[in-house]
């Protein structure tokens, strides 16, 4: 895969951002596979509050740690929502490649892996607490390919090694039929 590629759907990923409902941060997810983008997720509250402040958040009221602080957090992640989306519609995530703004927590990518997510590439990368970096690394060593989309050039990251056939066209990634009802 080239990474022009990678960077469309990012780019998706940056406009999923766009409807987080979260005051502290936009994050957006799209899950990919054979070139149809499968399913989208954001951070956020339920469509009933207008924000995590309104709905009562501690975590985002409050502040915190980037990467801590999720057992007080009631917003769902990005990630989470486009694995959930999927699991709602029926749409299965095995062998699918996950595309976040964002360097996924511990727990998103726990949740990716065993929902059949293969690959993650994200474009804004943080530091994890030093005492969760090791389980973080075993974990994410654990897909074919975890990267910063920023570190692939360069990297001799091919179309072969990342398991998505399509051709290439910069344009933006097709939907698939189920992707277009979100």
């Amino acid at each position: 895969m080239r990474s022009g590629d990678h960077k469309a759907y990012i780019t998706i990923a940056n406009n999923v951002a766009g409807k987080s409902n979260c005051i502290r941060r936009d994050v957006g997810a799209i899950l990919v596979r054979e070139g149809q983008v499968l399913a989208t997720g954001w951070n956020g509250v339920s469509g009933e509050h207008r924000d995590c402040r309104e709905a009562g958040c501690p975590r985002c009221i409050n502040g915190g740690e980037t990467g801590s602080g999720y057992d007080e957090c009631i917003c769902i992640h990005a990630e989470q929502h486009a694995i959930a989306d999927a699991a709602r519609r029926g749409v299965s995530t095995r062998d699918s490649i996950l595309y976040v703004n964002l360097r996924p927590c511990l727990q998103c990518m726990a949740i990716a892996k065993v929902s059949g997510v293969r690959e993650i590439f994200y474009s804004e990368d943080w530091t994890v607490p030093a005492k969760i970096e090791r389980a973080y690394r075993t974990l994410s060593d654990q897909f074919y390919s975890f990267a910063c989309i920023d570190e692939l050039r360069g990297s001799g990251v091919t179309e072969s090694q990342s398991g998505d056939q399509r051709s290439g066209s910069e344009s933006s990634p097709p939907l698939s039929a189920e992707a277009k009802d979100i």
